[in-house]
């Protein structure tokens, strides 16, 4: 088949292209130039044969080459938090009106593709402690510009006449320290339940739906519950790994209502799985890999620890 993935050399693009070339098909990737992309095309380039077209969805003509005579496009081009608050006409520009520009070439072709769009668990809005896991058949309260963003394209792509495929997909965090937005950490609560979920499980859950029966489903995409924690374990082994120590609570959001929690909780997983069997990695094998690619910044990271926690500390907004 011929797939395409939008926003290819990302964190959960990388992943996606590194399940599919392991199956028989031509795979294109669209993403915008810049040195970095650049690099990792020719890294991958070495290993798996692929096609590239640089360009940006907001323009229609470089998304319309991209898009002519594909089965499949996996669409993951967009931005996250905290660009989406920071900037939110820039985020409503490349996630949803991208996202119509990718769907009007589509429906252009003779045979129409499949279209696999990554949502999240945060269109669910808050999510206090004593709420259940997260189905597809709960109701979603977007309550941020990216949830707002990402319900919209949903409902975009529940109406555009093609087949199509949403995962809702929990926390996927790069085996890059420079791609992830540590800052983000500090707002999640404690008590607040986390669900992790490996890269290389999610890129293989969106490679497998290329042929998967999965038309006109919303799937929960998480790692299971061997991957289920309270924020608080989850973040001490993080650090621990880091080779910075557990911070002080003090420096973590305390949420005093139900409005004040963060938009994260365990999800119902089964059908997904049943489906697409993709739940490969548990945490402890992202600690393993995280420490062995970032095994130097992790030596200059202990060698200046307390210098490195007392800057943390001091980010928090919320520390007292």
């Amino acid at each position: 088949m011929n797939v395409l993935i939008t926003g290819a050399f990302g964190n959960i693009g990388k992943s996606t292209l590194l399940a599919l070339s392991k199956k028989e098909h031509n795979v294109t990737c669209f993403d915008i130039y810049s040195a970095k992309n650049k690099k990792i095309r020719n890294k991958i380039k070495k290993k798996f044969h692929i096609y590239t077209f640089w360009g940006d969805i907001q323009q229609r003509e470089s998304v319309k080459e991209a898009v002519t005579n594909q089965d499949c496009i996996i669409h993951l081009a967009g931005i996250t938090p905290p660009l989406t608050e920071t900037h939110p006409e820039f985020a409503y520009s490349i996630n949803v009106k991208g996202t119509k520009n990718i769907l009007k070439e589509a429906k252009k072709q003779k045979k129409l593709p499949k279209i696999i769009f990554p949502s999240s668990i945060s269109i669910y809005g808050p999510q206090t402690p004593d709420s259940p896991p997260r189905t597809a058949e709960h109701q979603i309260n977007p309550s941020d510009v990216y949830t707002k963003t990402k319900a919209e394209v949903e409902k975009i792509i529940q109406e555009s006449g093609l087949p199509w495929t949403i995962f809702r997909t929990t926390a996927v965090p790069s085996l890059s320290l420079r791609s992830n937005e540590l800052s983000l950490l500090y707002d999640i609560p404690m008590d607040q339940k986390i669900e992790f979920a490996h890269t290389y499980d999610v890129g293989l859950a969106f490679a497998n739906a290329v042929t998967a029966q999965t038309d006109g489903k919303i799937l929960m995409l998480g790692g299971g519950s061997n991957c289920q924690f309270i924020n608080r374990v989850f973040l001490s082994k993080y650090f621990d790994v880091l080779g910075i120590g557990m911070l002080p609570e003090t420096v973590f959001k305390e949420a005093t209502t139900p409005d004040e929690w963060y938009y994260t909780n365990w999800m119902d997983t089964k059908e997904s799985q049943k489906l697409l069997q993709y739940q490969e990695h548990t945490f402890e094998d992202y600690l393993k890999e995280l420490k062995k690619r970032t095994r130097l910044i992790i030596l200059l990271t202990t060698l200046f620890r307390p210098f490195i926690r007392k800057y943390l500390i001091r980010k928090s907004p919320y520390y007292r």
